[in-house]
């Protein structure tokens, strides 16, 4: 019933619309259209607002009274470089002209749900209320998931499809999260005339972080620094530095507790060299595990074994929608759709995998909407 032509042309009509963070409007004004034209009712909340974007969090609702609630969800926006994306078809797999990403995080996932609400209504299919969110600059801290009202909803299940891997991988288990500035603040002085009378941020710096912890801390926990910058010229003892750090862990309290230890290092350091040590580094998303045993993951294993699909459950170092909405009491996974080296201009996505995903979740559909 999935109809493959339609899938991908949705796809690459979506992908040839450029839609960085904050920046969705058309392809928001793309969906509303669609939804409208499949006969759901179809809103945009205030998220762009909220956040200074121009589109907000596009919401469908397919009626389904007394029937299960249930939510499926992807992002419109993507990283950069976007602005020209000219997806190009060869051999059954979809690439970008590798002048750009191609966007298949996550506008596969959205071109799936929008398929399985063709094939919903173009059969008459019986279904559970759906309710269908795509979300605004979840690239950049997932913020469109955290100002959607899913109270409003309230559904019994969650499916975000937005993951890399094969249809029928399911992530039940993702990070808490940490990141931000940290900044050393010395004192100038000249390099070659009077370095005794400064401070050198850099040095500074380099004795924290012989001290602090880095890189996989253990098998639930990372932490790094991937930003360093300072100085004002060659002949300038370094009179600050600026470090980006960040931090996740699949458990809340190591994840304070390596946050700490490293703020104390930090701290401890810049006193004993005379320096000022401002932490600007803040707690993200919260993480969350789900019981491999829960109904939601039973009914996705009935999906995946209905149409031939292997179901694995994987734990992800990466956050998605599913940790705004597990944090806010609603059960979510977050589903694999086939999307490969995402965040690159070698992005790219299989056709099979793409109808894969499609049939998938109208099964899951199907399954619930039998409850």
């Amino acid at each position: 019933m999935v109809k493959e032509n339609r899938l991908v042309q949705t796809f690459i009509d979506m992908a040839s619309i450029s839609s960085p963070s904050l920046k969705e409007r058309e392809v928001g004004d793309y969906l509303l259209k669609v939804l409208k034209e499949l006969g759901m009712e179809a809103y945009e909340d205030n998220a762009g607002q909220v956040h200074s974007g121009n589109c907000g969090n596009i919401i469908g609702v397919l009626k389904a009274p007394g029937k299960k609630k249930v939510l499926f969800s992807a992002h419109m926006d993507t990283v950069l470089p976007c602005d020209k994306v000219t997806p190009i078809i060869k051999d059954r797999v979809i690439t970008s002209d590798g002048t750009s990403v191609l966007g298949g995080d996550d506008k596969g996932g959205i071109a799936a749900i929008l398929e399985m609400i063709n094939v919903i209504k173009e059969n008459n299919l019986d279904h559970p209320e759906i309710i269908v969110v795509f979300s605004i600059a979840e690239e950049i801290g997932l913020r469109g998931a955290r100002v959607f009202d899913i109270e409003k909803y309230s559904p019994d299940y969650s499916f975000i499809l937005d993951s890399s891997g094969k249809p029928g991988v399911a992530i039940i288990q993702a990070p808490y999260s940490a990141k931000g500035e940290m900044k050393i603040i010395g004192k100038p002085a000249h390099a070659g005339i009077s370095p005794e009378n400064g401070i050198n941020a850099l040095t500074v710096a380099s004795h924290a972080i012989t001290k602090i912890r880095l890189g996989r801390i253990d098998s639930e926990t990372t932490s790094n620094i991937g930003i360093v910058r300072g100085g004002e010229a060659v002949n300038i003892v370094m009179p600050e530095l600026s470090i980006m750090y960040e931090a996740r862990s699949f458990q809340g309290e190591k994840l304070d507790n390596l946050l700490k230890e490293t703020n104390d290092i930090f701290e401890a350091t810049a006193k004993e060299f005379g320096a000022e040590f401002i932490n600007d580094v803040k707690k993200g998303y919260d993480g969350f595990t789900l019981d491999s045993e829960s109904e939601i993951l039973k009914y996705f294993a009935k999906a995946c074994a209905n149409v031939g699909l292997e179901c694995t459950q994987k734990s992800s170092g990466g956050g998605s929608d599913a940790n705004v909405y597990n944090a806010k009491g609603f059960t979510a996974v977050n589903l694999a759709v086939g999307m490969s080296k995402v965040h690159t201009k070698e992005e790219f996505i299989e056709i099979k995998d793409m109808v894969d995903t499609a049939k998938l979740i109208l099964e899951v559909s199907k399954e619930l909407s039998k409850w």
